[in-house]
């Protein structure tokens, strides 16, 4: 992977695309975390005398239509505050003469070209810079106009923030230390299936929770009411699980006991119900909204003896104050684990992440803590599942 610190870039008209897909609501950031990780690269573009920066990033899914919803001036507004530096905010289908050191571009997925990397947008993105940096890991698995497209015109590097992820995932991947445990929840079991027969050989305890947990649980006939489940992953998550419990190096541990409620989008008449009740159809009108007490106790003692953890997807409805408790105490554990500097924890995604950021009540600072929050969501998950990601590749 060629880095920005092999990038000639003295004077050079830099293109660089950042990952500044944060939370907004009413037009208000609600988190600046991917914000802040981008400005280590942007500051050493400026410290080695980078003549201009142009930026680029996509937010939220427009689908390909312009719409101030998922405007980027907020995201323009709050960088020039954190940079203290003036920066230029540009509708990318403007022709535009750079006045500032620094520019970001508006929404690249206002243009259908972005997500169908599209080769002539590609071209326009490129044709104002010299060289292409990407540090926007969480796009790193699409081939999108602005991640690989971009990189057939210009000479291209991996910022710091890429560099970072890689160097944190491939720990998991190459060194983790023993016992490495891999924490799995929310709601897709098809994003986490490649990710359990990869790390099948690496880790030895997978904790599972979540809607992937009922999806595991109705698999081997346990009857889950209204629960989030996969029916077209049952065979996938059989055969998984087989694979787990005939190999006496490794556990799989699914919930021994659930919280129930008859909505998911309130505590409605709620249950704390033992798993092998669900054996038979004895709550079919409610849905599995957390992870019951036992389990918690069960995966924290698997915590408490880890040297390696690996975190993506939260335990259950964690938006609900109800059905918060497995994903807190989960967080709090890793907190607790984090004290000793013998160990690695890594969390993905962005519910994870953010509930792990109101337990440390800070976010933990990349270079000096054992807990590394990575920016991307699914671009994590296909890293660890061994799948090449377009983004990355194309840095070669």
């Amino acid at each position: 992977m060629n880095k920005i610190q092999d990038a000639e870039i003295k004077d050079k008209k830099v293109l660089l695309r950042v990952d500044f897909n944060v939370p907004m609501k009413d037009g208000e950031i609600e988190g600046d975390k991917r914000i802040r990780e981008a400005l280590p690269t942007i500051q050493y573009l400026l410290d080695k005398g980078v003549q201009k920066v142009t930026i680029v990033s996509h937010l939220g899914k427009p689908d390909g239509k312009k719409d101030n919803k998922y405007s980027l001036l907020p995201v323009a507004n709050l960088l020039a505050k954190l940079l203290k530096i003036d920066v230029e905010f540009k509708d990318f289908a403007d022709k535009y003469q750079i006045d500032d050191k620094i520019v970001l571009l508006e929404n690249v997925r206002f243009d259908v070209g972005e997500e169908a990397n599209n080769p002539e947008f590609a071209r326009k993105l490129a044709s104002t810079s010299d060289l292409f940096i990407n540090d926007a890991f969480g796009t790193a698995h699409r081939a999108h106009a602005s991640t690989e497209g971009v990189t057939k015109f210009l000479p291209s590097f991996a910022g710091l923030l890429i560099q970072k992820e890689v160097e944190n995932l491939n720990q998991l991947l190459q060194e983790a230390r023993k016992p490495f445990t891999v924490i799995l929840g929310g709601a897709k079991i098809a994003d986490k299936l490649p990710v359990i027969k990869n790390l099948a050989s690496r880790a030895e305890n997978f904790l599972i929770g979540g809607g992937i947990a009922s999806t595991f649980l109705a698999a081997r006939r346990h009857y889950m009411g209204k629960s989030l489940i996969d029916k077209d992953d049952f065979s996938q998550a059989n055969e998984v699980w087989q694979n787990l419990i005939n190999d006496p190096k490794r556990n799989l541990y699914l919930p021994t006991d659930l919280v129930l409620s008859l909505s998911i989008k309130k505590a409605e008449d709620v249950q704390e119900v033992e798993v092998g009740e669900l054996l038979q159809p004895n709550f079919e009108d409610y849905a599995a909204t957390d992870i019951g007490p036992k389990t918690i106790e069960k995966y924290i003692s698997v915590i408490r003896d880890s040297k390696t953890v690996f975190w993506n997807g939260n335990m259950g409805v964690s938006e609900i104050e109800e059905f918060a408790n497995g994903t807190v105490d989960i967080a709090q554990a890793l907190k607790d684990l984090s004290q000793n500097e013998n160990v690695k924890i890594v969390i993905g995604g962005g519910d994870t992440v953010t509930a792990v950021e109101k337990i440390m009540n800070r976010p933990p600072a990349g270079g000096e803590s054992n807990i590394f929050l990575s920016t991307g969501g699914g671009a994590t998950l296909e890293y660890l599942a061994g799948k090449v990601l377009p983004g990355l590749k194309a840095l070669e």
